[in-house]
């Protein structure tokens, strides 16, 4: 059995479809209710809403941020990635929940996925679920992940909670299992390397492998240009994210278009 996108128990491949299964099925998903299953469930369809181009909005012109998120939801962009930093883990200050919670009532049905470069994430994690984030993604490296993992799931809607491993990183296998999410970095944000996108994508196969019993999300961020995206969307990551390359082209729908169809082709 498997949960649909609807909230229901979906017979594995081959089984019976009868009105005696059907029944079954039906009995099962009440006892799933019963136990508190309604939460579970409702991340699970989040994780099937949360699949395709996450689209970094900073890339794009600031001061007209509400423009921009409602010019991408017209796209077809349904996931708006936001890299928040703090000058502190990662040089440089961007973003705030302030910006996170206008772009919320600026395009109140778009999935905004945000990035914490943050140190201290157990400490921030709460502003940006009051803001409306809908994924929130902290750094393995940070001290304290596993408490602002175990918030963000803790929250009274549901949001999913993301893990970020930079390149040099060794997956702790107890904080992947707190993950709905896990977000493979090309590059380290820290000191300007280049991207490397072979070993990203290897490195997202593998954890594949490792992560089948949890089955989080696979997220692909760092380098990612219309130049590079068939060889990326070629490991089939459920999300890929992309800022510059879409925004600051000279025909950004067009951009995004393509970089959303080579994830297409390849995600099945």
């Amino acid at each position: 059995m498997g949960l649909d996108r609807a909230g229901g128990f979906l017979p594995a491949r081959g089984r019976c479809l009868c009105r005696h299964c059907h029944h079954r099925a039906a009995r099962l998903w009440l006892f799933h209710l019963a136990q508190g299953g309604g939460a579970v469930n409702a991340r699970e369809n989040l994780k099937a809403r949360a699949r395709g181009i996450s689209l970094g909005l900073y890339a794009g012109e600031l001061a007209a941020l509400g423009d921009s998120a409602r010019a991408a939801v017209g796209w077809g962009a349904s996931i708006l990635h936001f890299d928040e930093m703090d000058g502190n883990f990662v040089p440089g200050f961007l973003g705030g929940a302030p910006l996170v919670a206008a772009t919320r009532k600026a395009v109140p049905k778009a999935l905004l996925d945000v990035h914490l470069m943050h140190a201290r994430p157990a400490e921030q994690a709460g502003a940006y679920l009051k803001a409306g984030a809908d994924l929130i993604t902290v750094h393995a490296e940070a001290p304290g992940a596993a408490r602002a993992l175990e918030a963000i799931r803790g929250s009274e809607r549901p949001v999913l909670a993301g893990l970020a491993l930079m390149p040099s990183t060794a997956p702790d296998p107890d904080l992947l299992a707190l993950a709905d999410l896990i977000l493979v970095l090309s590059l380290d944000p820290r000191d300007g390397s280049k991207p490397d996108i072979s070993s990203a994508c290897t490195r997202l196969e593998t954890l594949r492998g490792r992560t089948y019993q949890t089955n989080p999300l696979l997220a692909f961020d760092g380098g990612v240009t219309l130049e590079a995206i068939d060889q990326i969307a070629g490991v089939r990551p459920d999300l890929i994210v992309s800022g510059s390359a879409v925004m600051k082209h000279d025909t950004p729908r067009g951009a995004f278009e393509q970089m959303r169809a080579a994830w297409q082709k390849t995600y099945k």
